[in-house]
């Protein structure tokens, strides 16, 4: 089972020509409304990209909160649909977080309102954790208040769950939090904010990994949009995964599909490995940034299977 801590937000997309001016107000050329927030996403990514247990369970739960509103009502039963388990996404009395994300050719910019994003406790994450084994993985972004990220992440590390942290939006973080992660996947923005250094090249690239180790983080992987992904296992696998070349439309998404998917196959499938499950999640990715939208452009388990003739059987965890 893979828990995925974090943001439920309802995404406000407008296409637009070029990106305004201050004082000036354009008229977008299109708008789409939908479920959203990188914690969803990333839940979305898991639960597309998953085949459903035999015996009818679902393949991620997600920890979050949502507004007690009609659009609040609206995002549950969407991740409802797209066979999130949703037993603990909370229903408080604050609004439901908004993100309004303006898209210009391949460029988007993001607002986000976090609204009852910010009023996950302690308690909903020992509750949603009680249950966990060391089978189990924790999936975790920073769109949620950082203190609570830090103490699942303890509490999962304690458990013996794998852990992944998709520090985004980047932030200053505690040393603990390095401390109790398994897999660190920065973009490269955050990885210039978190390090210092700018992975501009695969010199600069290998040095920022190495920070990640020496802060106590086994795997890393640093998305770097269209040069692909640099990836390490504590020294033991270093490599670079190129992107696909495909006809990129729409971007936002295309992150939360690529971290989505890692958290799936490594190592909640044992059958692949460090190195694979990056091939699978920047496939997966590829087909994202191809179409409009954020959790409705996430592909399908088989789409990325046609797509690149790429049967992956998928293992059931115990």
């Amino acid at each position: 089972m893979i828990y995925v801590l974090g943001s439920i937000n309802n995404d406000i997309s407008l296409e637009v020509e070029r990106v305004p001016k201050k004082g000036e107000t354009l008229i977008a050329d299109g708008c789409r409304m939908g479920l959203g927030g990188k914690g969803a996403n990333q839940a979305v990514a898991i639960s597309r990209l998953a085949r459903k247990y035999d015996d009818g369970r679902k393949a991620v739960k997600m920890i979050g909160q949502v507004g007690k509103d009609a659009i609040g009502e609206d995002l549950i039963n969407k991740l409802d649909e797209y066979g999130v388990d949703t037993e603990f996404v909370r229903r408080v009395n604050r609004n439901t977080g908004i993100a309004v994300i303006t898209v210009s050719g391949k460029d988007n910019r993001i607002l986000v309102y976090s609204g009852a994003n910010l009023g996950i406790s302690k308690s909903d994450v020992d509750e949603a954790l009680q249950n966990a084994t060391a089978a189990d993985t924790l999936l975790c972004q920073l769109e949620v208040p950082t203190y609570i990220v830090g103490y699942a992440l303890r509490k999962a590390r304690a458990i013996g769950m794998t852990t992944v942290l998709n520090p985004a939006p980047a932030k200053e973080l505690p040393a603990d939090f390095y401390y109790n992660v398994d897999i660190i996947i920065p973009n490269e923005t955050e990885t210039q904010i978190l390090t210092g250094i700018n992975p501009k090249d695969w010199t600069s690239q290998l040095e920022a990994m190495r920070e990640f180790h020496d802060r106590g983080v086994r795997y890393v992987v640093l998305t770097l949009g269209s040069a692909g992904s640099a990836v390490s296992d504590n020294g033991k696998l270093v490599s670079h995964i190129p992107a696909l070349k495909v006809n990129a439309v729409d971007t936002t998404g295309a992150g939360d599909t690529f971290v989505g998917a890692l958290a799936l196959t490594y190592p909640h499938i044992g059958m692949y490995s460090f190195k694979e499950a990056c091939l699978f999640a920047t496939r997966a990715a590829s087909i994202t940034v191809a179409r409009r939208g954020a959790a409705e452009s996430i592909p399908s388990f088989e789409e990325v299977c046609a797509l690149y003739n790429n049967e992956i059987k998928f293992a059931r965890s115990k």
